[in-house]
């Protein structure tokens, strides 16, 4: 008996140091160059599959970051790093934070992941969609009695179901410009003051800044009443504690994804599309520089240098200097975040529609004040191709990154895209360098 108590306790001894012994093998495993900074990450029950290890610097022309997941035995490899001095820290679902710890490409760095020590703690860092599916639209039957007057619920007569409800609420409305679900909309900020109701809170918040007459305007074509009900509801429960369902962690080919970001354009403009190549010769322009458009927030083309890490500007003009901006000067109430500035100024309106050929083709849709006579607007420039013929872009989801975004959606050009307040941020899609090992 004594035996056999000795022989279980050898075997824990071992099993413990064989796994030890693994996660150091691990650890070896992952072989670096000197531009590359790996490791493994380890949480409390030993290595942590599937979070992201995220790299960070200032040290750059422009805010540079690089993003990797770990693989099955939580190894990471951050590969061909810019030098310069990196803060390292983990993210992923089920986790907090964890600190970041200052690191230069050439170092192994081994992490030490953070559990979240609640449900909410740990739903701060799911996709915007998986808050906004808390929300609960109309049902059905609401619609029927709408379109009859038999029952005064607050839906607009004018939509006769509960899909063109939701076509209105996401592509034709307000997912067209917002990341509805992220924290900048599942919580009213609190510089709006005190409200004797969350409806006319959400009322008032949607009066703000440059675009409060467009947002009261879908507002409206979805019925007022009914739908600050259903805002009011969604942003409440949140409030009193409702937490979506937990999001998978990356799994797959999504773990051999390496995102990296820029800086580029200013906090106050918003990126309506951007372009870095021709879609029927993607190998054009390879890492060349990528061109957004900034449509109704700023009169420049934000252009960024993905090898050489910089960002730039292409100054955009119009014949009129006295044209007045674009989105109009006219703020039904003063933002909560930029109270009664107007910072949308420009007045080009540009957006690029097409992709990329030996010559770019885009569409300035504004030149001229208004009230500027046809005669003076002779030569205008309106649109330098028909491009409604080239075929539409492979549609990209913002969750591919499974990252928290800003609540202003952009364009995508780039393979991956993730956009990260104030500033938008352009993602690229990478792969491990030859030779190293690739995860999951």
């Amino acid at each position: 008996m004594r035996t056999k108590r000795v022989s279980c306790v050898g075997v824990v001894a071992v099993g413990f140091a064989v796994s030890l012994a693994a996660h150091d093998l691990a650890a070896q495993a992952v072989r670096i160059d000197e531009d590359d900074i790996g490791g493994v990450v380890s949480g409390p029950h030993g290595p942590e599959a599937g979070v992201w290890v995220i790299a960070e610097t200032s040290d750059l022309p422009t805010r540079f970051v690089r993003i990797v997941v770990t693989d099955d035995n939580g190894r990471f490899l951050l590969p061909d790093l810019p030098k310069a001095s990196y803060a390292v820290w983990v993210r992923g679902y089920g986790l907090v934070d964890s600190p970041r710890v200052q690191a230069a490409p050439g170092q192994r760095l081994n992490l030490t992941a953070l559990v979240a020590p609640n449900p909410r703690a740990a739903a701060e860092y799911y996709p915007a969609g998986y808050w906004f599916s808390l929300i609960r639209v109309p049902d059905k039957s609401e619609f029927a009695k709408a379109a009859t007057g038999a029952d005064g619920n607050g839906t607009s007569p004018n939509v006769a179901s509960q899909a063109e409800w939701l076509r209105i609420l996401k592509s034709g409305g307000c997912w067209a410009c917002h990341q509805l679900g992220n924290k900048a909309t599942r919580e009213i900020p609190k510089t709006l003051g005190p409200f004797a109701s969350s409806a006319a809170a959400w009322e008032r918040r949607l009066q703000s800044g440059q675009a409060g007459g467009q947002m009261l305007g879908t507002l409206s074509q979805l019925g007022r009443e009914r739908a600050l009900a259903m805002f009011a509801d969604w942003t409440d429960r949140i409030a009193a504690g409702a937490v979506p369902p937990a999001p998978p962690r990356p799994q797959g080919l999504e773990r051999n994804v390496v995102i990296t970001e820029w800086d580029w354009a200013d906090p106050k403009a918003y990126l309506h599309d951007e372009v870095s190549t021709d879609r029927r010769n993607p190998t054009l322009n390879a890492n060349g520089k990528i061109y957004g458009a900034l449509e109704l927030s700023a009169d420049y083309l934000p252009v960024l240098d993905p090898v050489r890490h910089t960002a730039s500007r292409v100054p955009l003009t119009v014949r009129d200097p006295s044209t007045p901006p674009a989105a109009g000067a006219l703020l039904p109430r003063p933002s909560p975040y930029w109270d009664d500035e107007v910072i949308w100024t420009t007045r080009t309106t540009y957006t690029i529609p097409c992709s990329m050929s030996r010559v770019a083709c885009g569409s300035p849709r504004r030149c001229d004040h208004p009230t500027t006579p046809p005669s003076a607007r002779r030569g205008r420039a309106t649109r330098q191709r028909d491009c409604s013929r080239w075929p539409a872009p492979a549609a990209t989801s913002p969750s591919t990154t499974r990252r928290p975004g800003s609540s202003r959606t952009s364009a995508h050009a780039s393979a991956l895209i993730t956009s990260c307040s104030p500033r938008t941020l352009t993602a690229r899609s990478g792969r491990r360098a030859a030779g190293k090992w690739s995860a999951g």
